[in-house]
């Protein structure tokens, strides 16, 4: 299984400045688990904004927060120096957001547009060819609502 890591980074000093890490099922359960807390853990201490994806259902979400809500999928900002941590829990059914993009002060966020971050993935991957969309999809299952939308939505 590949972990999938892209780094904004510092060219002239070789630095790295923001860590965007799209979890797999290795974060989210032991020994990953440990490790990517570890890691996490390294960022922070080292001044690196961590931008992580969390679009996996299953496993235990590596983040500790005081209010971690309730959702399937979450995506966590944490800023460097800061301690504050910015969410966005997703729910299958909603649009993707755009996604602040911490950098260096005094640069500005960049945005990222995780629709269009998403459509490219999926058509550059030819998902639509690889994946049986007849099929139930994997544990857990979905919500009534979540079945709901997936049998009205059209790819």
């Amino acid at each position: 299984m590949q972990l999938v890591t892209v780094e904004i980074r510092d060219t002239a000093q070789n630095q790295l400045i923001t860590s965007i890490e799209i979890l797999s099922p290795v974060n989210k359960r032991d020994p990953g688990l440990h490790s990517y807390r570890l890691k996490r853990q390294r960022l922070y201490q080292a001044g690196v904004h961590l931008l992580e994806l969390d679009l996996l259902r299953r496993g235990t979400r590596p983040i500790v927060h005081p209010s971690l809500p309730q959702a399937p999928y979450l995506i966590a900002l944490t800023r460097a120096q800061t301690g504050k941590t910015d969410l966005w829990p997703l729910r299958l059914q909603d649009n993707w957001p755009n996604l602040p993009v911490p950098l260096r002060q005094p640069d500005d966020d960049v945005t990222l547009n995780m629709s269009a971050v998403f459509h490219a993935v999926y058509d550059e991957a030819a998902y639509d060819l690889s994946i049986n969309y007849q099929e139930a999809p994997p544990p857990p299952a979905l919500s009534d609502e979540e079945r709901a939308w997936l049998q009205n939505y059209v790819i």
